[in-house]
């Protein structure tokens, strides 16, 4: 597949779910997807080797949940090949973003990639995570995702312990995943499904947030969704269906 193909493919999915990237964007975009191909002739990255299939099950799929990012330092649990972390860096620049991968190979091609794509305020870093944020070196975050990394309880367990009071957890889910409603110091605060542009797949969002408030809530509270993603105030509480293609059930807390 052409770098033009590749490029035309990414513009067109991102528009059919309401994003409005800019060149550079998609042009960065398109170089993770290159290397991570490149690389995985060699080392395990992913199983899909169709690069039009990576643009939607990877790419796409990790976009999808920008809007709902909340800005400020976010954690990419699990992060593989970059994904959803690398990706919302490139459409979010007010993201600090630190992907988390126990496997150090796959650390290295992260740090290969940042270095080559110089991103700023984006960090690969090698460690298991076990709950104890001080020990591993890593900082108490205001958002955190995963994408396949583990089961939907005991990633929101986990995950609570790198979180800030008033932080949010995202758990990215395919449509019969469990969806647990709340866990200690944790309330389910929106649901969403929505489907992939070309294929349709059907993916799942919820998004909890940790009680307490954060010291400085202006910088981890979700963003106006502006330059380059969808522009809108919330919903209100029930089903609506937002700009960038995606349903949403929204708690009634």
């Amino acid at each position: 597949m052409s770098e033009a193909a590749t490029l035309t493919l990414l513009a067109r999915g991102a528009e059919a779910m309401g994003l409005r990237l800019d060149g550079d964007q998609l042009q960065l975009l398109d170089r993770h997807i290159a290397l991570m191909l490149k690389w995985n002739r060699s080392i395990n990255l992913t199983a899909i080797p169709d690069p039009a299939e990576v643009v939607e099950k990877h790419v796409l799929d990790s976009l999808a949940v920008a809007p709902f990012v909340p800005r400020g330092t976010l954690l990419d649990a699990g992060s593989g090949a970059g994904f959803p972390g690398l990706p919302l860096r490139i459409v979010r620049p007010d993201l600090d973003v630190i992907l988390v991968d126990s496997v150090q190979k796959k650390v290295a091609f992260l740090k290969s990639v940042l270095a080559e794509l110089r991103l700023p305020n984006a960090r690969a870093q090698a460690v298991r995570l076990e709950g104890r944020p001080a020990e591993e070196g890593l900082p108490r975050v205001h958002g955190a995702v995963a994408r396949a990394f583990a089961g939907p309880r005991p990633w929101l367990q986990l995950a609570s312990h790198y979180v800030l009071p008033g932080g949010l957890i995202l758990c990215m889910l395919g449509p019969r995943d469990e969806a647990p409603a709340a866990e200690a110091e944790l309330e389910l605060v929106r649901e969403l499904a929505y489907k992939l542009p070309f294929s349709g797949a059907q993916r799942r969002l919820l998004v909890y947030e940790r009680a307490g408030s954060l010291v400085e809530q202006s910088s981890t509270s979700l963003p106006p969704l502006t330059a380059g993603l969808p522009a809108g105030p919330p919903p209100a509480a029930g089903s609506t269906q937002l700009s960038c293609g995606i349903s949403s059930q929204w708690s009634s807390h």
